[in-house]
Formats: structure tokens, sequence, C-alpha cells
């Protein structure tokens, strides 16, 4: 029966390894960042909109739309 080797990964894989989560973890924190802005942005949009419009937002949903809203995530 054959014997069962493990190689070591190579000088070069392992820098690739390390280069590519470093280069996943720069991807995360640059798509959240992009996420916040969009979200400050829309709330700034909104905010400014309602000013304008000289509307204060309502905190209660439209007659019927209480039983359609789906709570889980």
């Amino acid at each position: 029966m054959g014997q069962l080797c493990c190689f070591p990964l190579s000088r070069q894989e392992d820098k690739l390894s390390v280069k590519k989560a470093s280069e996943d973890e720069e991807l995360v924190s640059l798509s959240k960042q992009l996420v916040e802005d969009a979200v400050l942005r829309a709330v700034q949009q909104y905010m400014e909109e309602t000013q304008q419009n000289g509307t204060a937002p309502k905190d209660e949903a439209p007659p019927g739309a209480a039983g359609k809203l789906n709570t889980t995530k």
C-alpha cells in the first residue's frame, strides 16, 4: 500500500494565499464603506426632500400594510 504524504506549501504559494487573504479583507472593507456611504447619502437626501416639502415623516404604515410586512431576516 502506498504511503500518503503531505507537502508543505512552497514559499510562493504561501505568499499568494497571504496576499489573497489580504485582498479579500480589503474588498470586504471597501464594500462595507461603499454601503455605508450609500445609506448615509440616501438618508441625507430623504431628510432634504422632507424638509423641502415641509412634511414630516410618518411613523405608521399605510392601512393594510402591517399584515404584509416581513419581519424575518
